[in-house]
């Protein structure tokens, strides 16, 4: 056994997952994919304004946030670091290439062992020029219908670098959960067990079966739209269902819970729901429900820092 093994890394270190607290299991404090969505909505460096959010985040009594700007997304570990020095919530920060639109030259250039050996550095070493590491491999994604070549080379590079540290994977699926029994199949095949993958942007369709049958395959399942009501997506009623039918099926163990703060106009500076809307508005929701407080513990602190625990 490493010293690492049994904690959680984080931008200032290792840690014990009982210390996290209330966890956002996928969110992101500074972004830039531009390059991706031709926004100025999808630029956000100001790491004056990053603290002051993170900082109402813990005044909500939030402990921790994942943090999955992996490259492609504008990552900024150094930053990062300090938010989390000044405001005392834990950051646990991803690694990785985001998804096809923004990757970068090095995933057409290089093999998966030669990508995932770079994962392998940012998790055990530090990100380039820098010495904080990576706590997690992702967000790492796909399109839809299907997984392309570069996507799978990605993938495996994930599986590589996972099954050498124990660090676990965060995948993006797009449109709620597309591909994500291919993306399972894929990072098995390479030999990454169930409990080290971590499905996301789950829950956001009405109809639960695609759910239970991801749920099924044993793997974490992130809820992580919660609060976002923009075309397309549902209002956080259905994701309150999605989470009902998980525990009502057994899955409790398996569901965490985030809101994918990711635009300017999702911050509360710019008159947005913030990091916070989860803990204000969606626990109280759970709790007026009937959701018994010890289970809406285990949503938003226990599962999240059993996956984020490095095997």
């Amino acid at each position: 056994m490493t010293t690492r093994q049994g904690s959680v890394q984080t931008v200032t270190g290792l840690m014990d997952p009982a210390d996290l607290g209330i966890t956002h299991s996928h969110e992101h404090v500074m972004w830039d994919y531009f390059q991706m969505i031709r926004s100025y909505d999808v630029i956000f460096d100001d790491e004056n304004v990053a603290t002051e959010e993170v900082r109402l985040f813990a005044a909500a009594g939030g402990g921790s946030l994942v943090d999955c700007t992996t490259t492609g997304l504008g990552p900024q570990p150094e930053a990062l670091r300090r938010i989390s020095e000044a405001t005392g919530v834990n950051i646990i920060l991803g690694c990785g290439w985001y998804r096809e639109p923004v990757y970068v030259p090095e995933v057409s250039e290089r093999t998966s062992r030669e990508l995932g050996e770079i994962l392998v550095r940012h998790i055990t070493e530090g990100f380039e020029g820098t010495d904080v590491k990576a706590g997690f491999i992702g967000e790492i994604g796909t399109e839809r219908h299907h997984i392309s070549p570069r996507e799978e080379r990605v993938f495996r590079a994930a599986a590589y670098a996972s099954t050498r540290t124990g660090a676990p994977i965060w995948t993006h699926t797009t449109h709620f959960g597309e591909l994500a029994q291919e993306q399972i199949d894929l990072l098995e095949e390479c030999g990454v067990q169930p409990e080290s993958i971590v499905v996301n942007h789950l829950g956001d369709r009405e109809d639960t079966d695609h759910l239970l049958a991801i749920a099924r395959r044993g793997v974490y399942m992130s809820i992580d739209n919660i609060g976002y009501s923009g075309e397309g997506y549902p209002s956080d009623d259905v994701r309150f269902r999605s989470i009902e039918a998980l525990v009502e099926a057994g899955f409790e163990d398996r569901v965490m819970l985030g809101t994918d703060v990711g635009t300017r106009a999702a911050l509360k500076t710019y008159g947005g729901r913030g990091f916070a809307w989860l803990i204000e508005s969606f626990i109280p929701l759970m709790r007026d429900r009937g959701l018994d407080p010890a289970l809406i513990e285990k949503l938003t602190v226990h599962n999240v820092a059993r996956a984020l625990t490095i095997a």
